[in-house]
């Protein structure tokens, strides 16, 4: 009889996310306490789009919002969230019916952002398998990932169908890298049905989601033109044009209803946001693409926009924390595909596998920006919540920066985590939600103690991160040859006895 044991590398993984779960939980617990039930207008209008799924139909906009058991005052008469496509919504209506939502709206709320949550633990789980397939799984920089991904603070912890969405973006990419890594006569059925699954429900998340689908299959097809030999229409078929054909008899029907309800694919409507929120919906592109104040709140992944952007250490917190690390990753990016290219003894497979992966990072980079440039530049919000979509992207390009330096990666990574955590206590200091103007001042010892919780969770998985990351032993290689990526034979020797040392 076989008996189960983990090993240390499984040891050390474990631990490594388990951390990473910990900072996320006391992040979500903080601003899931801040945002109390119902106090904001997007989140009674994402519950409502549920309550009305429960009802038998689709909201529409100007139909308003129908669900208002507290009998609140709501600011405006419109269902603002109703372009969003219904699968978040469908997944939440066991939690609003088992909560009772109806009668029960606050028991029901607190038990749909559990569901949120676990979707936010989901993600972190899932990086950590992407950045595998990215990097090679005995590459240091895959640990650092999971930690990246937990520490992003626009993330929302209530009933918003973001984290959903970034959760569907991160499974795009590692089925991608998978299918990149993987020799296509080793791609096992499952897999491939997996891929089709993934590729089929991401026009059903968001919108935002579907850019991204459409690159990771056109890196797909470009791996599929590369390789030629193996390539049918099999091949051809499994991996390109039954996920695409699926993917359109999935979602098109609600793209032609939005068109059919505002006269666009987007649902957007420019004219009552001008009319009702003042918002300039002319902007011309150049002056959104010069604008300095939609980097500054876009690019906020990693400390809250709307308190610390407003303070004199706004842009401080997006350079330490955002800026500089992406351009060590873009240089790391460029030093690792410029090798590949240059390395002898490395065949062409293995070139164009690397150039793929890291072209699609960069692509869904500048896919992003330009997306959200559109939006903003018609009257849409600067907000960082919307770049969260490509977490994953953020994360594998800053623990690729951090990781090319062979000696100092280490310390750069726990100079990221003291600076976060520096950003965060500065954050619960504007925010304090105790303090008169803020949602909670008459609250008791039980909500004190539950923002002491979410605090000291932030500050002991920081700790406890740091700590697992001085103890790492992985070599000092970025990829590997024989994880599908990049070694000099040098590496190779010195390597040899420490590849499964965690």
């Amino acid at each position: 009889m076989k008996t189960f044991r983990i090993n240390r590398p499984q040891l050390y993984t474990v631990a490594i996310l388990c951390a990473a779960i910990v900072i996320y939980t006391g992040g979500e617990l903080w601003q899931t306490l801040i945002w109390p039930p119902f106090y904001s207008f997007d989140e009674t209008l994402e519950v409502d789009y549920i309550y009305q799924l429960t009802q038998g139909h689709l909201p529409t906009f100007f139909g308003g919002a129908q669900f208002n058991p507290l009998h609140l005052v709501y600011p405006y008469n419109v269902q603002w969230r109703y372009q969003h496509p219904p699968l978040f919504y469908l997944l939440e209506t066991p939690f609003f019916l088992l909560g009772d939502t109806l009668n029960h709206p606050i028991r029901g709320i607190w038990l749909m952002r559990a569901f949120v949550y676990m979707l936010g633990v989901a993600l972190i789980i899932t990086s950590f398998w992407v950045a595998k397939w990215a990097f090679g799984k005995s590459s240091k920089a895959v640990y650092v990932v999971p930690i990246l991904v937990a520490s992003n603070r626009c993330l929302p912890s209530v009933v918003f169908n973001y984290t959903l969405a970034t959760l569907w973006v991160a499974l795009l990419f590692g089925c991608t890298f998978k299918i990149i890594r993987t020799p296509l006569k080793s791609l096992s059925p499952s897999m491939k049905i997996f891929w089709i699954v993934v590729v089929t429900l991401a026009p059903l998340t968001r919108l935002s989601t579907l850019p991204i689908m459409l690159l990771c299959c056109g890196i797909v097809a470009c791996l599929l033109i590369v390789r030629r030999s193996g390539c049918g229409v099999k091949e051809w078929t499994q991996l390109i044009v039954a996920p695409l054909a699926l993917s359109i008899a999935s979602s098109s029907w609600f793209y032609i209803r939005l068109h059919k309800l505002s006269g666009n694919f987007t649902g957007s409507e420019p004219g009552w946001s001008a009319t009702h929120l003042a918002r300039t919906t002319n902007l011309s592109f150049m002056k959104a693409l010069f604008s300095l104040s939609f980097y500054k709140n876009s690019l906020a992944q990693y400390h809250n926009m709307s308190s610390i952007n407003a303070t004199r250490y706004g842009w401080l917190a997006v350079f330490l924390l955002t800026l500089m690390p992406l351009v060590f990753g873009l240089i790391a990016f460029y030093r690792i595909t410029h090798a590949t290219i240059r390395q002898k003894g490395v065949d062409n497979r293995k070139q164009a596998e690397n150039i793929l992966i890291f072209l699609l990072c960069i692509l869904a980079f500048c896919g992003t920006i330009m997306q959200q440039l559109l939006f903003y530049k018609q009257g849409g919000s600067d907000n960082s919540v919307y770049f969260s979509l490509i977490s994953i992207a953020f994360a594998l390009t800053i623990a690729a920066g951090f990781c090319q330096f062979r000696r100092l990666w280490k310390v750069l990574v726990s100079a990221w985590l003291l600076i976060h955590l520096a950003f965060f206590c500065l954050e619960v200091r504007l925010k304090w939600p105790f303090s008169m103007d803020q949602p909670l001042p008459n609250s008791g010892a039980y909500a004190h103690g539950l923002v002491f919780i979410g605090l000291s969770f932030v500050c002991i998985g920081t700790a406890l991160t740091i700590l697992l990351i001085a103890k790492n032993k992985t070599p000092n290689n970025l990829l590997t040859e024989n994880d599908g990526g990049l070694k000099s034979s040098k590496e190779h020797n010195e390597t040899l006895h420490t590849n499964s040392m965690p």
